[in-house]
């Protein structure tokens, strides 16, 4: 069997122009119903995830771009978009879109927003975590949806900004103001997916007798103080719910690996 060894990590000002070739080479090369999914994001936007330490890259032993996503903040600052992530064709099926997935929701859940008031509970607020995928990427839906994403009823007006750079927007005849669904992370599945992460020594799939072995370099899983700070919040979730929700979200479940096609875009994990 072979195998090839990865690494993950947070993206640096020096990775720019390289992130951006290779997002620029997809769009242009891939198949054109899978290129419409493809939802670039201002430039402004992705260097400043870059600057923040919020782009992250999935690279082989020499270098080379295997997969990238983000996590962008929005006008609202109680809310974070999870979005941008494209995996190149050859690493499509080893669940490198769900990597990425489990790193972004770690450190977005780090970047927490002003208490709102909760009453007598002192629980402290987080930001929303939201993801857009297009109606007609089902398979996207479906591994989002399996991560515990759910509809979001009423999209916040700052969701909307990134609209005006949309390489595929609906025609007025759809009735549609963006192309996008949008969906949010309940805390009860934010907390199982930043307790698995914590778990988490590095990440494995097999395909064709394939082997990738993805080591983790990311601070917020990496610092013992990022860690302590998540298993803290990871404890306060856990006390916030419900005895009910504990019950149904912590039931046993059989997780099919993604094997879908991935791309990069608004839409987080394709």
């Amino acid at each position: 069997m072979r195998v090839t060894q990865a690494t993950v990590r947070a993206a640096g000002l020096a990775d720019v122009d390289h992130i951006l070739a290779e997002y620029r080479d997809a769009i242009s090369n891939l198949p054109p119903e899978e290129s419409a999914n493809l939802l670039w994001r201002p430039y402004g936007e992705f260097k400043a995830a870059v600057e923040n330490g919020l782009f992250f890259i999935v690279e082989n032993a020499t270098g080379n771009f295997m997969a990238g996503a983000g996590v962008f903040d929005l006008a609202d600052p109680a809310e974070k978009e999870l979005g941008m992530c494209y995996v190149r064709q050859e690493w499509r099926g080893y669940g490198l879109q769900t990597l990425l997935l489990h790193v972004r929701v770690c450190a977005a859940t780090l970047g927490q927003v002003p208490d709102k008031g909760a009453g007598n509970r002192a629980a402290r607020n987080y930001a929303a975590l939201i993801t857009g995928v297009k109606p007609a990427n089902a398979r996207s839906a479906s591994n989002t949806a399996e991560l515990g994403f759910e509809p979001l009823p009423a999209p916040s007006p700052a969701l909307f900004n990134a609209c005006a750079s949309c390489r595929t927007p609906p025609t007025p005849q759809c009735g549609r103001k963006c192309c996008c669904d949008f969906f949010s992370l309940a805390d009860t599945r934010r907390r199982q997916v930043l307790e698995k992460s914590l778990q988490m020594e590095n990440w494995s799939r097999t395909r064709n007798d394939h082997q990738l072995i993805v080591a983790l370099k990311i601070r917020h899983l990496l610092d013992p103080d990022f860690r302590t700070a998540l298993q803290d919040i990871v404890d306060e979730l856990r006390s916030d719910e419900l005895p009910s929700e504990k019950l149904r979200h912590d039931e046993p479940r059989l997780e099919a690996e993604p094997v879908a096609v991935e791309s990069v875009g608004r839409i987080n994990d394709v």
